[in-house]
């Protein structure tokens, strides 16, 4: 199900040099439904022309965010991998990487990017779209001409993902197609068909069968990317638009806001200081009262302290051990059972067990058969192997024997 991470609605235009094209999605249960969509033919005398029919075409409300989708002129996009960095720092390594990535970085340029998912090896796919900022000015006078605000600029790449199949997007670039994360030549006939399958399950199209797949691709395929749920905590390193050309949302509402609030602090005021006096001989009478609960408090803690731990060293004297009292005779009965040609190379005794490793020059050595004659112990572990052809290494762990206590 969809949370509060989603859009409820949002609009896509897209745009190349010969159309404007755009779709409004609106959330319906699981998918997002296609309510409007429309293309609208570039006029080369008016070219805002067409941006404003189609904005009046969308009718989407205010409060409907708007993402422009297209390629500027000098813009770069690659695929690298990073690893996880907030969005300040990623930005930061970004700067570093363009010198290797570009041969010649637009002068003031500026650059969106979108980290995807770590592998299991910690690498973070991170896409990158860099364009000099020259180039937002035809985006500007667009805007402003027709009369309208957007949320951001987003290339259409940006929403390419790891297993996506090989993608042609031929009115932004005729000569190029991505595939696998590299830049490969167009194919003669782009295949959209897979992304046809994609698109179909998820998102609703219009029931009187007239969308075409094909005319909207570039919106089909950059609404995956604001459909994610992490998207919004996207904004900063998408950021590409100037924030005169976002749109002001919710000024009036702040002013009001901002009013109310003043309006409830200066009643506050108006009643507190009718209680002041009252309100502080009670709270001296409380700090009075709070600091002789903290005296009695400490006093009791320190005192349940030192007994508790006068009875955990009692409690430690009750339960000590004496150890065991036949040790020597006890290691002589072993010791008694090994063959001379034997060597016991390790020993370690606890309460609990007693580990031993032996070597001997015998390789047809069978401690289970000599260990039974050995009354205290009974074999826990047994580990045997050869060292090449000379000695027989035993890794032995013992534990007392219940039987030979009774």
């Amino acid at each position: 199900m969809f949370g509060s991470t989603y859009y409820r609605e949002f609009a896509i235009l897209a745009f190349d040099s010969e159309s404007v094209r755009g779709c409004v999605f609106r959330r319906h249960k699981e998918r997002y439904a296609i309510e409007r969509n429309s293309i609208e033919k570039i006029d080369p005398a008016d070219p805002a022309l067409a941006w404003k029919r189609l904005l009046k075409q969308l009718g989407r409300g205010k409060e409907c965010p708007l993402y422009l989708v297209g390629a500027l002129p000098g813009g770069v996009f690659f695929r690298f991998d990073s690893i996880e960095l907030t969005p300040r720092s990623q930005r930061e390594a970004l700067e570093l990487e363009l010198p290797q990535r570009i041969p010649l970085i637009p002068e003031d340029h500026r650059l969106q990017f979108y980290a995807g998912v770590a592998d299991t090896d910690g690498n973070v796919p991170v896409n990158v779209y860099v364009a000099p900022g020259v180039a937002l000015e035809h985006l500007a006078a667009m805007l402003t001409q027709s009369d309208g605000r957007a949320d951001e600029f987003i290339y259409p790449l940006l929403a390419y993902q790891k297993g996506d199949s090989p993608i042609d997007l031929p009115r932004l670039d005729s000569d190029f197609g991505f595939a696998d994360g590299e830049w490969r030549p167009k194919l003669s006939t782009p295949d959209f068909e897979p992304y046809v399958k994609i698109f179909s399950q998820e998102f609703k199209f219009p029931a009187d069968g007239s969308f075409n797949v094909e005319d909207y691709f570039e919106c089909l395929f950059t609404a995956r990317l604001v459909m994610r749920p992490d998207f919004r905590q996207a904004g900063r390193a998408l950021r590409l638009l100037p924030v005169e050309l976002h749109p002001r949302r919710y000024r009036n509402s702040l002013h009001v806001t901002v009013l109310l609030v003043l309006l409830l602090i200066v009643n506050y005021a108006w009643f507190a200081v009718g209680d002041y006096r009252q309100n502080y001989i009670k709270h001296k009478s409380m700090i009075t009262e709070r600091d002789r609960l903290k005296y009695e408090n400490s006093t009791l803690t320190t005192t349940l302290k030192k007994n508790d731990k006068e009875q955990r060293e009692l409690t430690r004297l009750v339960n000590l051990k004496v150890g065991e009292s036949d040790v020597i005779g006890k290691l002589a009965v072993l010791t008694g059972i090994l063959p001379p040609n034997a060597m016991v190379s390790s020993l370690r005794w606890s309460e609990s067990s007693l580990d031993l490793v032996i070597q001997c020059e015998d390789e047809s050595l069978d401690l289970p058969s000599l260990l039974r004659r050995v009354p205290y112990w009974k074999i826990d572990q047994l580990q045997q192997r050869r060292m090449g052809d000379v000695v027989t290494m035993s890794t032995l762990k013992l534990i007392p024997n219940p039987e030979a206590a009774k």
